[in-house]
């Protein structure tokens, strides 16, 4: 075989290895794989993973898999009924609440199967690594995944993450504080944990802030905009008036 069909060949080796994976971690028969765009008509649940290619020279196999036992844990372990009836309001606590199942469900998976662990928290230290946190948004997500991963799992942060999200994560440790424990004990429950981390998400009244934050932002850059606007029209008059100067001594 040529370099290019043992390539191909090794691809499609490892995707049928990850649908095989998949189907017996999320513990169903009627689940499929798809990757990239890839589209599939089917009555099965499907597990979108990214396509299979490079990334700084290097296949991303880790990403691949990491995704795969975090979805597949996902189908296992959550009931999308209980899920949906604790859902919170606003774009952002709702994104938040979807955090917390999926690491709440990785945590269970985590417990039984050494592989799956290693797998995800490999993937998601070197994720956090090349992070580049610039929206409020972004770094509002990340801090509260990291957080309860911190503590769930008891893993460290270096020093360069954990000095990017600190603010945030000071106001969590003080939202947070008195439920974490009862949070990472109800792990094996998902109403009565889905129940009470959609109160204290709910209690952070973030999506509220974030607006106020976004308009106080907007606010500031209008303010920033008119000042120059000023400036420039105050430097134009200037030069006019020095050039009147000018033809008038002449």
């Amino acid at each position: 075989l040529s370099k290019v069909q043992k390539k191909t060949e090794n691809l499609e080796n490892f995707k049928t290895a990850i649908g095989s994976t998949i189907k017996s971690l999320s513990n169903s028969e009627k689940v499929e794989v798809s990757f990239g765009n890839q589209n599939l008509e089917t009555k099965n649940t499907v597990v979108k993973l990214p396509e299979i290619d490079l990334i700084n020279n290097k296949i991303n196999f880790k990403q691949i898999r990491a995704l795969a036992d975090s979805k597949s844990l996902r189908i296992r372990f959550s009931k999308e009924k209980t899920f949906k009836k604790f859902e919170p309001e606003g774009n952002i606590s709702k994104k938040l609440y979807d955090i917390a199942e999926k690491v709440r469900c990785e945590k269970l998976g985590s417990n039984e199967f050494i592989g799956v662990k290693n797998n995800i928290e490999k993937y998601y230290q070197e994720r956090v690594n090349s992070l580049d946190l610039k929206s409020s948004e972004d770094k509002i997500l990340e801090s509260f995944e990291n957080y309860l991963r911190v503590k769930f799992f008891n893993s460290k942060n270096n020093k360069d993450f954990e000095k990017k999200l600190k603010t945030y994560t000071k106001d969590l440790n003080e939202k947070l504080k008195g439920k974490i424990k009862q949070l990472s004990n109800l792990t094996n429950d998902q109403a009565e944990y889905n129940s009470l981390i959609s109160d204290l998400i709910s209690n952070m009244n973030l999506d509220e802030n974030l607006e106020e934050e976004e308009n106080n932002q907007e606010n500031k850059e209008e303010n920033q905009k008119n000042q120059k606007n000023q400036e420039q029209k105050t430097k134009e008059k200037e030069q006019d008036e020095q050039e009147m100067s000018i033809e008038s001594g002449t």
